[in-house]
């Protein structure tokens, strides 16, 4: 397939390569969805990465795993189809919870932020935890999400009491670690207490 003046070619490095990223990606979320209580969550995150419309674009795209392969797609088209399609079938991203606004003329743009049901916010985390991980591997440390926030969330639309609770979790895990986090997303943010 030619791209951009680009021949992007399917090897089965990348093919073994790619498979092994997502899923090693897809079974730490669900260990880590299991120990706060989403166990449907857990088994069903990003199955989406495996049908063809997202999965072929990850074969032609993989880079030994240093970067999303939507990335690479959107060098060369300067949009991800691949994305596109993930974001709109995956709840625990937040790009999937935008909508139009009834009154655009109000609001700071045409689409606005919905507020994310805590139990997609929870799976968003543990999938920002378990990204970082994959990414940062030997290196990683529990600062590295909510340093990676705090560098993106100027391009986020992301409704004003999602950001608060996401930004205040990912405070709790660089301050408190992985352990006391767990434990407040399962004994109190899942079960609908205020923070």
């Amino acid at each position: 397939m030619k791209l951009a003046g680009q021949i992007r070619m399917i090897t089965w490095k990348k093919i073994k390569g790619h498979l092994k990223t997502i899923t090693e990606h897809k079974l730490l979320v669900m260990r880590h969805c299991f120990k706060i209580g989403l166990y449907r969550q857990g088994i069903m995150h990003d199955l989406s990465k495996y049908m063809p419309s997202e999965l072929l674009m990850g074969f032609m795209y993989y880079d030994d795993g240093k970067s999303s392969p939507n990335n690479g797609e959107r060098r060369d088209k300067g949009y991800s189809n691949a994305w596109m399609h993930h974001k709109g079938r995956n709840r625990h991203h937040f790009e999937y919870w935008t909508d139009y606004s009834l009154h655009p003329s109000e609001a700071k743009h045409p689409l606005q932020a919905v507020e994310m049901p805590r139990k997609y916010v929870a799976e968003m985390l543990m999938d920002r935890i378990c990204a970082s991980k994959n990414y940062n591997k030997e290196s990683y440390t529990q600062h590295d999400p909510l340093s990676y926030f705090e560098h993106g969330k100027s391009h986020y639309l992301l409704h004003p009491q999602t950001e608060k609770e996401l930004h205040g979790m990912l405070r709790m895990l660089d301050q408190k670690g992985e352990e006391y986090l767990f434990h407040f997303v399962k004994e109190y943010y899942l079960k609908g207490y205020k923070i």
